[in-house]
């Protein structure tokens, strides 16, 4: 069981420091929620030992808030696969437009020697990587390692 962070004063005070220690707050539960073993749980807990501290000014602890929430999404993605809702959506409509849809643009614009039509391409792309990511994120929940987080 991973442990909340401390509540700290003056989080109030900072919209961008309330939303984030929200976020932090909201991850943690849902990691609470699914069977983390001991080893990668003690390997979260490392990271948020350090945000718990008073010395971190606030504008940097909420720089630090949002970091270490980017490093435990990563370590629980790639050691168990648990991913945020919409992470393959988001993650294949970036790669739809870059791998699909530029190429696709820059076929049509050949195609049709009219240069215009070089962002034709990039709904497409993005319709087809929204399409894929989507796909992924049902077979995510499905197998249960989707969290219950945005």
């Amino acid at each position: 069981m991973i442990p909340k962070l401390q509540l700290r004063e003056g989080i109030a005070q900072s919209e961008t420091l309330a939303e984030e220690f929200d976020r932090m707050q909201k991850l943690i539960d849902a990691l609470n929620s699914k069977a983390i073993p001991e080893g990668i749980a003690a390997a979260i807990m490392q990271q948020l030992e350090p945000l718990n501290r008073l010395e971190i000014p606030a504008p940097q602890h909420a720089a630090k808030l949002k970091e270490t929430r980017g490093a435990i999404l990563k370590l629980v993605e790639k050691q168990l696969k648990l991913v945020p809702q919409k992470h393959h959506q988001k993650l294949w409509m970036a790669l739809g437009i870059s791998a699909l849809g530029i190429p696709f643009g820059i076929v049509f614009a050949l195609t049709l020697k009219n240069f215009a039509f070089l962002g034709l391409g990039m709904p497409i792309g993005i319709g087809m990587g929204i399409a894929v990511g989507t796909k992924l994120d049902e077979q995510a929940k499905a197998e249960g390692r989707q969290l219950d987080l945005e």
